[in-house]
This record gives C-alpha cells, structure tokens and sequence, in this order.
C-alpha cells in the first residue's frame, strides 16, 4: 500500500484514499475488465505502433536510456525490445523515487507478413523508431483492367 502525505491528516478520507488504490490495483492488473488502459500503468517502454501500407512502425519512448544499451529481436511475429534504464544516483538515498532503473523488457505483437530483414531502427532525442517492411508477397497489388 502506498503512503500518502494527507494519511492521517484527514481521518475521514482514508476510506476514500484507500478504495481509490484498490481501484487503480483493479484497473492496473491488465485484464480485460475495462477498456481503460491496454497495458497496466508503468509499462516500460510506452510504444506507439502504426500500420502504414508499406511498413509498420513502432516508436518506442526511451528517455534517459542510451542506444548502445538497447537490443532489439524479432522473432516470429513478436518484437522484443530489451534493455537497461539507469538513473543518475551519485551515491545517496532517496527522498522520492518514482523512476525505476534496471533491465527491462517489452514484447509486443506483430501484425503478419513482415519481412524482418527489412527492419531497421534509428534513435533521436529518446525516440527509438523502428521500421519494418512488409514482405512482397502481403503487399496489396492493384490490377489493371484492360478493355477489348
């Protein structure tokens, strides 16, 4: 249970402070129960992905992260995206944290028939952007009609 500032300042809103926690526990549990969030709060990294007709496109949120840290798989029609968050202790304790550091790792699914040697990544001010091509065969072919 989290401590909060006001606990014990306001005796008659802790049975309000505490129901809300336990519905955020609810809602953060990540299953199907509302359509509120698609992953539970603190999700690491927050990922955008876009279909586009040649590519889909995933920017991937890695502030504070470096490129040479990250590593990136794609395996059947998941992408893994690995790596490690550190945070720029110099040594003393914490007053407040609410930024983890450590390894991390988030698996995302993928829409069928990418081509994974089409992929490729850049990194900018925290943004790592992934591209990854369709294959030939799934792009859509439009067909000529002729006449006569």
């Amino acid at each position: 249970m989290q401590v909060r500032w006001y606990d014990g300042y306001m005796p008659t809103f802790n049975d309000f402070f505490r129901l809300r926690d336990e519905l955020d526990q609810l809602f953060d549990i990540g299953l199907p129960l509302s359509n509120i969030r698609s992953v539970p709060r603190g999700t690491f990294p927050a990922i955008n992905i876009e279909e586009q007709k040649e590519a889909v496109c995933i920017d991937a949120y890695l502030p504070g992260v470096e490129p040479k840290d990250v590593e990136l798989t794609i395996e059947d029609n998941s992408l893994t995206i690995r790596g490690l968050r550190e945070t720029g202790n110099g040594g003393g304790s914490y007053h407040r944290r609410e930024r983890f550091s450590g390894e991390f790792t988030r698996i995302v699914s993928l829409p069928e028939g990418l081509d994974s040697n089409k992929a490729e990544a850049s990194y900018h001010d925290g943004i790592l952007s992934i591209r990854i091509g369709r294959a030939e065969a799934k792009k859509p072919k439009q067909i000529s009609v002729s006449i006569g």
